[in-house]
């Protein structure tokens, strides 16, 4: 005869073990942010997507090694960043907006030549990290400020980006590492100048990147 007490005792543990690990969505090891101005958190006073992820996740050690106008031709930075993070669990590049100003075909070959460069830095300097490749958020061309025009950032941009998309999915596949695709993460009304994603945009990419990190855990 079955020994309902006992049953009883059996599902509430079980589910008392379903709740915790519910919770526990923490990643051990320190996760390195390098990026640019969207990784520093132009335009929201520091509040990008690596300061929602602390905030959300206060038990994981989100390093941001963000610098604004940072491009992929800036590699050397990286360096330092190794060094002072060797003991690293992940490494995340968010790099080639920058490269892109008016972008070509060239530039994005240019992004996918300084990237393998980063990526065989990573593996000398810290070989335990895994690292993922973040393709860019896209722009807005229809809010982009004056300023930003100047500066080239238009339609040849946004076609840049998304041959870059295409091409970062490849060279994550052809090197074994993961990869997020960014570049439709930002609905279009959060962008804050065209160009930088508003707090809003930062935590949709927050939640994109979370999405995928807790599948790696």
């Amino acid at each position: 005869m079955i020994n309902r007490k006992n049953v009883s005792l059996t599902v509430l543990l079980l589910a008392v073990v379903f709740v915790l690990m519910s919770f526990k969505k923490n990643i051990e090891g320190p996760v390195v942010c390098f990026g640019d101005s969207i990784t520093y958190g132009a335009r929201v006073d520091g509040h990008s997507w690596v300061w929602y992820l602390s905030k959300e996740h206060p038990q994981t050690n989100f390093v941001n090694a963000g610098r604004s106008g940072r491009k992929t031709a800036d590699k050397e930075e990286l360096l330092p960043v190794i060094q002072k993070n060797a003991s690293a669990k992940y490494f995340l590049i968010f790099l080639g907006v920058n490269d892109l100003k008016d972008g070509n075909d060239v530039m994005v070959n240019d992004c996918i030549t300084n990237m393998k460069w980063m990526i065989s830095k990573i593996h000398e300097g810290a070989p335990q990290a895994k690292i993922i490749l973040l393709s860019p958020s896209d722009i807005n061309v229809k809010t982009m400020a004056p300023v930003n025009v100047q500066k080239k950032y238009n339609e040849n941009t946004h076609n840049a980006l998304i041959e870059l998309n295409k091409k970062y999915k490849q060279l994550a596949k052809e090197e074994h590492l993961g990869f997020i695709s960014l570049l439709h993460s930002v609905s279009k009304p959060n962008y804050a100048d065209g160009l930088h994603p508003n707090e809003d945009g930062q935590m949709q990419i927050a939640s994109t990147v979370w999405k995928h990190l807790s599948k790696l855990k």
